[in-house]
């Protein structure tokens, strides 16, 4: 993901250079690694550009128009990008996860259908990674050992305070966090 141009065809990369990637913070735009995510930086602003990032008929791209030019970039060589509600999603294969907690270690959530009785229904899902660009796993007690498997205290404070793997995503009111990362924080 460091690399994400010089992966890119010749055509993209005359496109891509044609139109200016302005990096600016706190706006809408495409995070292009892990590193512009961790700095907040953008590219493609969405006072210069306008961003599709599912683009129909084009399975795994974005869209990036800039006045009458347009260019298509891989999804798979982006790292996400902020919608105009300032809402933070990461890029994983061809589907977008939504950062709820980028605090430590992001927390992702994301709508996926499953099958409930005879029909399908959409539940949230919910996944960390131990890193900003380490690979997404499911949340689960047994995920977050492997993630961190140096830390024991936060191993058996995790055994002690979730009985399933559900209750990991509960989010606690008062202090405005979630409680798994009240008990990372008071492990690292």
């Amino acid at each position: 993901m460091k690399r994400i141009f010089p992966t890119l065809s010749a055509a993209l990369l005359g496109v891509a250079l044609s139109l200016p990637a302005m990096a600016q913070t706190g706006k809408t735009g495409l995070y292009l690694s892990a590193d512009d995510f961790a700095a907040g930086k953008v590219s493609y602003g969405a006072a210069h550009h306008k961003i599709r990032p599912n683009v129909p008929f084009q399975h795994g791209k974005v869209k990036v128009m800039h006045g009458d030019q347009s260019m298509m970039l891989e999804k798979s060589q982006l790292y996400g990008y902020r919608d105009k509600k300032q809402q933070d999603f990461r890029f994983v294969g061809n589907d977008a996860y939504k950062i709820i907690d980028a605090k430590g270690f992001p927390i992702y959530s994301r709508d996926v259908e499953v099958t409930k009785g005879k029909g399908r229904v959409k539940e949230t899902k919910f996944y960390f990674s131990a890193h900003p660009g380490s690979e997404v796993k499911e949340l689960t007690v047994g995920n977050l050992k492997q993630a961190f498997p140096g830390n024991g205290k936060f191993h058996q404070l995790l055994d002690m305070q979730f009985r399933s793997n559900d209750e990991l995503a509960r989010y606690d009111e008062f202090s405005k966090m979630f409680k798994l990362k009240t008990i990372y924080n008071e492990t690292i």
